[in-house]
Parts: C-alpha cells; structure tokens; sequence
C-alpha cells in the first residue's frame, strides 16, 4: 500500500488512516472472492458453491459496519481536512460500492441456483459461455479496480476509466445474443431472464469498479468525474 498521507504529528492519526484502508482492501478481497465464486458456480452448475456465496455475504455485511465505524470514529476523533479528508471520503464511498458488489454477487448466485434447479431447463452451454465471457472480463476489471486502490495510482485510474467501454459493448452484444428467438437460445424463458438477470449484474459490478477508480482520482487531484469525461 503507497503512502497516501503527508504524515502527521501524532502517528496513530497515520495508523488509523492506514488501518482504515487496509480495513477496505480486506473488504475488497472478500468481495472479489464472492464474485469468483459466484462466476465459478454458474461455470460448473454448482448449487453448492452458489449457496455458499449466498451465506458468505453476511461477513461482507460484517467488515461494511466495521469500517463505516471506523469511519465515524475518525471524523469524531481527528475532524480531517485536505487530503486526508478527502482520502476518509473516497474510503468511505469505497465500502459502499463494495457491499453493493458483494449483493451483485448474491444474485449470481440466486441465479444459479434458479438455473440448475432442474435439469429440463438447464441454460444451453452456448447461452451460458456468452454471459461467462462478459464475467471474465468483469473479473479482471474489478481486480484492476482494487489494485488502483491498493496503490492509489491516479494515473492508472485515468486509464482504466478510459477502458470502461469494452464492458458496455459486451454487455450489450451478450444481451442481444440472449434476446434473439425470445431466448429459445437459452434454452427457455426461464434460463433466458435468469441469464439476463447474471448479464445485468455483472454489468453493475463493472460500473462500482469504475467508482473506485473515480474515488482515486478524487483523493489524488480533489475532481469529482462521474458522469464526466476526463
């Protein structure tokens, strides 16, 4: 992890901003293991590991509370400013979009379980590697994502936002491949609107991966992007 802080007189003031951000990597890494999980359970038709994501969440939910916590206590004890009040508010903003992935991830998972619930109405394999595509590329971004955090590398973040598109573009191709002939291609009505619904998921992961980058580059230059070019 960069150093992120000019350092100050009182170093537990640099621990606890430190603690705070290991706090939300720690979070981001579950997080991250939720979303392969749940990928990885659509990829194997695993109801097993899907329901297991599905209990996992509850410690997602554990380590949001902890670290917006963490936060309170921060603003009430060293009342921040300048760039550490902007590093608090890009952490805090981080945790929010994690928890919100991690729920991305629960839906996955319900998805699966609604798929392979029944063999008559399996998603086909065609149907299913479209969606995996978009989900392996949504995998990477998010680590990309939590690697800028990890390094607050502002210039990285540029970049990765600039990239964003690729995401779009998937998205809506998978999703016109699972609409032709009303979804008989999935397999079915079911698969169809459960396969859509993992396409739509996948989606928002990709757009709170964006977020953090937004959030770096808030902390670094005090620009607040979304819903802007850079």
């Amino acid at each position: 992890m960069n150093q992120v802080t000019e350092g100050h007189s009182i170093r537990r003031y640099d621990g606890e901003l430190r603690e705070l951000h290991y706090k939300v990597l720690e979070m981001g890494t579950l997080v991250l293991t939720q979303v392969k999980e749940a990928v990885r359970s659509l990829r194997t038709g695993d109801v097993s590991l899907a329901a297991k994501v599905i209990e996992g969440d509850d410690r997602v939910d554990d380590l949001e509370v902890e670290a917006d916590t963490d936060v309170v206590t921060l603003f009430a004890r060293r009342c921040p400013k300048g760039s550490d009040l902007r590093l608090v508010m890009a952490l805090s903003k981080a945790i929010t979009d994690l928890e919100r992935v991690g729920d991305e991830a629960v839906k996955i998972a319900s998805c699966v379980e609604r798929l392979f619930a029944e063999p008559a109405e399996y998603p086909s394999e065609v149907s299913r590697n479209e969606v995996l595509t978009l989900a392996d590329i949504v995998v990477r971004r998010f680590e990309g994502a939590l690697r800028i955090v990890d390094s607050w590398e502002a210039e990285e973040a540029q970049q990765f936002i600039a990239s964003q598109r690729e995401v779009a573009d998937r998205f809506h191709q998978s999703l016109g491949g699972l609409m032709d002939n009303g979804g008989s291609d999935a397999g079915g009505a079911n698969p169809a609107v459960n396969l859509v619904l993992v396409l739509k998921a996948l989606e928002r992961i990709a757009c709170h991966a964006e977020n953090l980058a937004e959030y770096v580059i808030y902390q670094a230059m005090g620009l607040v992007i979304r819903h802007h070019a850079i």
